[in-house]
């Protein structure tokens, strides 16, 4: 009787604890946001301000600290001279606008974060100089003359922006080295939309960048780099433009409908060894069925991609932080991995109203799928399936066709029962157990 006496009061005791932490949280949320105007909050030493850079400038502001700032508009040219993160309520909210002139948000100091900002009506968005290790993330910064500006900086991250709209520049890097440009938005630029000039290490991933009046992502002196899984499309010069760089690798990109698909003057290479880009105006065929084009698309006599994609290059996130790859000719509606069963199911459609068939060829990693899989396309069998397409020792890619319209695909492992537990049941499960287990 002792023990469960003793039980009940543990169990209080843990209540109280999540009740009490709960208060906490919600005291700390609503004290953030102070009275008399005082929209901007230094979170660390709980102290409020009317201007952002009345609170960078406080002497009580030490590296490290995290600003926060209310929704609103803010008239002011910011200066980031302290290693700081500099956080707003939200994007579509969190307005900091530069009075049609200067830099708006100018960081001098490394170790700095910038997110979830609209920044507008200045010369430049956000300037980083010889700022190592900032974040810049989760911005709206466009209608400027350059958006996005990063100098003799290193090891530097700029992700989820959007640069649309600019009179010039969408993202420049220059004479910067071990940099980051992923999942941002780059569009409608004066004159490009992504460039790395006289850098190095550079990785320019998942991003989409179109409707630029130049080209869409453009190395100018910088070597090493990587441009992979991007969607280029629509600019109205050239698509990928490489001019005296070289060492640099290009593989998994969308390439779509510009006006010159992508120049190189140096020699870079245009695959991962085994998959390289998916080119609009590709005419070649795929006879043996594998979703590769069986000829080499030629970009110029020293640059050519030897293994062009048959269809648009896709990489989905799982909850286990693994990515499945799909290279498909079909609209790939949506993707979902169970984790509970290890299934992939998505769902694809016909591109054009003639299209007779479609196809997928994707890469599993094996801690998320058992083998042999069994692939089903509305339920019965694809029309053609390979499922020992190939294996590099970390994933499996297998192929697969069908004739078109709206199908749903499911991949599971073929000795996989599909057995499901809600999560109540196993809650349920376990007190009882737990309830057996206890001496009487």
């Amino acid at each position: 009787m002792k023990r469960h006496g003793m039980t009940r009061k543990l169990v209080f005791l843990g209540l109280l604890v999540l009740l009490c932490s709960w208060l906490y949280v919600e005291f700390n949320q609503v004290d953030a946001r102070a009275t008399n105007g005082e929209r901007v909050h230094n979170i660390d030493t709980r102290l409020n301000y009317t201007k952002i850079q009345e609170a960078i400038d406080a002497v009580e502001t030490l590296d490290g600290h995290t600003i926060f700032v209310e929704e609103g508009t803010y008239y002011e040219h910011v200066v980031v001279n302290k290693s700081l993160s500099l956080i707003g309520m939200s994007r579509d909210t969190t307005i900091i606008d530069g009075n049609g002139t200067g830099i708006v948000i100018f960081v001098t100091a490394s170790s700095v974060t910038i997110k979830e900002f609209t920044v507008k009506n200045g010369d430049t968005g956000i300037y980083l100089d010889r700022s190592n290790n900032s974040l810049i993330m989760k911005n709206n910064v466009s209608y400027h003359i350059d958006a996005i500006f990063v100098r003799y900086s290193c090891n530097c991250t700029i992700h989820q922006n959007i640069a649309g709209n600019n009179t010039n520049r969408g993202v420049l890097v220059t004479n910067s080295w071990n940099f980051t440009l992923s999942n941002n938005n780059v569009y409608g630029n004066g004159w490009y939309g992504i460039n790395a000039n006289a850098s190095v290490n550079g990785l320019i991933k998942q991003n989409n960048a179109y409707k630029n009046d130049l080209d869409g992502i453009g190395l100018l002196d910088s070597n090493n780099c990587t441009i992979a899984e991007n969607t280029v499309e629509n600019n109205k010069f050239c698509g990928i433009l490489i001019e005296t760089s070289s060492e640099s690798f290009i593989y998994h990109n969308n390439i779509i409908d510009n006006g010159i698909q992508a120049e190189s003057f140096q020699t870079n290479q245009w695959d991962n060894g085994l998959e390289g880009n998916y080119w609009s105006n590709y005419t070649g065929v795929d006879s043996n069925r594998d979703g590769i084009g069986d000829t080499s698309h030629v970009i110029n006599e020293n640059n050519t991609d030897p293994y062009p994609l048959m269809g648009i290059f896709h990489s989905f996130n799982t909850s286990l932080s693994y990515y499945v790859n799909v290279i498909s000719n079909s609209a790939v509606e949506d993707f979902e991995y169970f984790e509970s069963n290890n299934t992939i199911k998505m769902h694809v459609t016909n591109v054009t109203a003639n299209q007779t068939f479609g196809f997928c060829r994707i890469r599993i990693p094996h801690p998320l799928m058992s083998e042999p899989y069994n692939v089903t396309v509305d339920g019965v069998e694809p029309y053609y399936v390979n499922y020992t397409l190939y294996d590099d020792g970390e994933s499996r890619w297998i192929y697969f066709s069908y004739e078109h319209s709206t199908l749903e695909v499911v991949i599971i492992p073929e000795f996989s029962h599909g057995l499901i537990i809600p999560l109540t049941m196993v809650a349920t499960l376990l007190a009882f157990i737990a309830h057996k287990r206890k001496p009487s």
